[in-house]
């Protein structure tokens, strides 16, 4: 990291033969985990300060945090504080790389193609808006209470879906400059609370299967059932973001909005799809990058169909999975022949020897991709004539 391991310019081949190491032993001692995770959060400590995050007006809570209670009427001066980056930025880097993971930090610029701006920004919205803090304190209550292992399994649920929404979230502050942790929250943490409100209702029936599944995991292994509950449903609002920005656009609830998002996602399979590529082992980085970018495209399909079937009907049709599906129909119209090649596709595929594979997926996406090229060009030229 940075020469931090090493100034002899060795520290590239002692990774690499840690890496070799750990392939035949079975993963990192502790100690080598405690001296990767420290040196994460120094490099990660200095990232920050040396980017503009800790300038957000949303960290000055973080500041006021860091100092015993009753300092908090010297508001003022904490803020004056020539250490107060430094602050921050240790507070934060505490933060992500204990809910995240040591490379976390790294694997989510690179994948993202962001800064440590929006990294930061990311993840302190996504922990916020998704009340993942939130969730992650009710775990921790759970000490001495639930099996240690039972706790562990939440634990790295909720840190799966923290690292997913702050993959979205801080692409969105990197290309659509949205602005920082306390305007995000304004864009997306109603729309979050309305979707956790809605619960399973809003989903497919094989995202409600996977819902079911993952609850009664973690029942099963000690957590209390209402705990289990949020925690399961979690997996399915990382397409949350998305499908609040179509609500905002066309005026819809977006629980509305929800449901339709999902009826076209079981309608092309895309939900399917996209837990066949989250199934997939990827042996190195640039494999999971490639998994990553598979899975921004069903996502971004999923959008433009959801749009394109959205302008042609009015939000009542998200009423309920019946009139949302039915509203799906409608749509596809003409487009049947086109609509059943895809899902031919996809089911041919699927039913083939071996399972999924990154190959087949490609193929699934192609389809999927060209009928959703159609739907946009279709929009637009509506749009045109109108």
């Amino acid at each position: 990291m940075r020469g931090k391991t090493g100034s002899d310019g060795r520290g590239a081949s002692r990774r690499r033969a840690a890496d070799r190491d750990a392939g035949v032993q079975g993963g990192l001692t502790r100690p080598e985990l405690s001296v990767l995770t420290a040196y994460s959060k120094l490099e990660l400590a200095e990232d920050i300060v040396a980017s503009a995050a800790p300038e957000d007006p949303f960290f000055e809570r973080v500041l006021e945090g860091y100092f015993p209670e009753a300092l908090g009427k010297f508001g003022k001066a904490m803020n004056s504080h020539r250490l107060r980056r430094e602050i921050v930025a240790t507070v934060l880097c505490n933060d992500i790389v204990n809910m995240c993971g040591p490379t976390f930090p790294e694997r989510l610029r690179v994948s993202a193609e962001c800064d440590t701006t929006a990294l930061v920004i990311g993840f302190e919205a996504a922990r916020r808006i998704f009340r993942l803090d939130e969730a992650w304190d009710a775990v921790s209550a759970l000490d001495g209470k639930i099996d240690a292992e039972a706790q562990l399994r939440l634990y790295e649920e909720i840190a799966v879906v923290l690292r997913r929404h702050t993959f979205w979230l801080a692409r969105r502050v990197a290309r659509q400059n949205m602005g920082g942790v306390g305007d995000l929250i304004k864009a997306y943490r109603q729309a979050a609370d309305d979707l956790r409100d809605a619960g399973g209702s809003v989903l497919s029936r094989f995202e409600q299967a996977r819902l079911k599944t993952r609850k009664e995991t973690f029942v099963e292994a000690g957590s209390p059932r209402e705990l289990a509950a949020t925690i399961a449903l979690m997996r399915p609002m990382v397409a949350a973001s998305d499908i609040a920005d179509l609500a905002r656009e066309l005026k819809w609830s977006a629980p509305a909005m929800a449901r339709l998002y999902h009826q076209v996602g079981a309608a092309f399979d895309l939900d399917r799809l996209r837990a066949a590529a989250g199934s997939l082992a990827s042996a190195d980085h640039y494999e999971r990058l490639a998994v990553r970018r598979m899975v921004e495209d069903f996502m971004a399909e999923q959008v433009v169909i959801t749009r394109a079937v959205a302008r042609g009907c009015k939000e009542a049709v998200g009423e309920s999975e019946k009139t949302a599906e039915a509203a799906v129909d409608a749509w596809v119209g003409d487009r049947l022949g086109i609509a059943e090649g895809v899902r031919s596709t996809v089911d041919e595929i699927e039913q083939s020897s071996h399972g999924w594979s990154f190959a087949k997926l490609t193929i699934a996406n192609v389809a999927v991709r060209d009928f959703a090229a159609a739907a946009a060009q279709s929009m637009a030229a509506t749009k045109r004539s109108g």
